[in-house]
């Protein structure tokens, strides 16, 4: 994979991370707003650190076109254990195929961040980059950033001195029926989620397991061509205009309409909240 020989985000976020100290320090108003926006940086190059571990699993085709929370969600959805802090050690193996009794020597802390933190933070430090909004009913002024970006600078600072990222993991790959394009999933990830994502195009698959080996399933519902064969349409593209051809023999559809279908409600007494989980 091509990568930026320019950008280095273990050094971006230490930058970051310091830019934001100093300005912090200063206590003004305008400072903080600069330390926002060094904080957020400095999130988003963590995760781009963190992600780069996985490059052999991410799609050379479209990586280059990500935005900051399309990383954070890719960061999840390649391995389910990217949120997990984990120390990792080592021993001499005795014997092939068997694990090492020890001693063991710890050689490094993986420091991962929370998805749900990441998005949350990055949001809220972003709030802080806006004017305030002159037709607000608030009654009193915005109250100051500085407790929460101090705090922020706390709960990064484990991520940024430690720039220790492992990822050990076996590799599935198929072609995708949305996009064509191939789709590298773990294996480890999949044995526990039954489930796979196309991180190109956004189509879901679920995972079927027979003796021994998976089958990728798109989970969503097909387009069948008057030729009889299906084809899939990834949720990205399902909008009015959108064109697609048919896999087999190239008949050209577009898009013209989303239906919507509503049944009668029987039961009133249920919130809508608890039905819609």
């Amino acid at each position: 994979m091509k990568t930026n020989p320019y950008a280095d985000p273990t050094t971006e976020k230490r930058l970051a991370y310091d830019a934001a100290a100093a300005m912090l320090a200063k206590q003004d108003g305008s400072s903080l707003r600069y330390a926002a926006l060094q904080l957020r940086r400095c999130i988003e190059a963590i995760v781009y650190e963190k992600l780069k571990v996985y490059d052999i699993l991410l799609p050379q085709g479209s990586i280059h076109q990500w935005q900051p929370p399309q990383a954070f969600d890719a960061l999840i959805a390649i391995d389910p254990g990217a949120e997990e802090t984990h120390t990792y050690a080592i021993a001499p193996q005795k014997e092939f195929g068997k694990i090492a009794e020890g001693p063991y020597r710890a050689i490094g802390v993986d420091e991962r961040p929370r998805g749900k933190w990441i998005k949350k933070t990055w949001n809220k430090l972003g709030a802080y980059l806006h004017a305030e909004w002159p037709f607000s009913r608030a009654e009193k002024p915005r109250d100051s950033a500085q407790p929460f970006l101090e705090k922020t600078l706390a709960d990064i600072a484990p991520m940024v001195n430690s720039s220790f990222t492992a990822m050990i993991s076996m590799n599935i790959e198929f072609p995708c029926a949305g996009c064509g394009e191939n789709v590298k999933v773990m294996e480890k990830a999949v044995e526990s989620s039954r489930t796979a994502l196309c991180l190109t195009c956004g189509m879901p698959y679920r995972a079927e397991k027979s003796d021994g080996n998976f089958t990728f399933l798109p989970d969503r519902p097909p387009f069948t061509c008057d030729c009889g064969v299906s084809t899939y349409v990834a949720p990205q593209q399902v909008k009015i205009g959108h064109k697609f051809s048919c896999r087999s023999c190239n008949q050209l559809f577009k898009i013209v309409g989303v239906e919507w279908k509503v049944a009668a409600v029987v039961d009133n007494s249920a919130s809508p909240e608890s039905e819609e989980e």
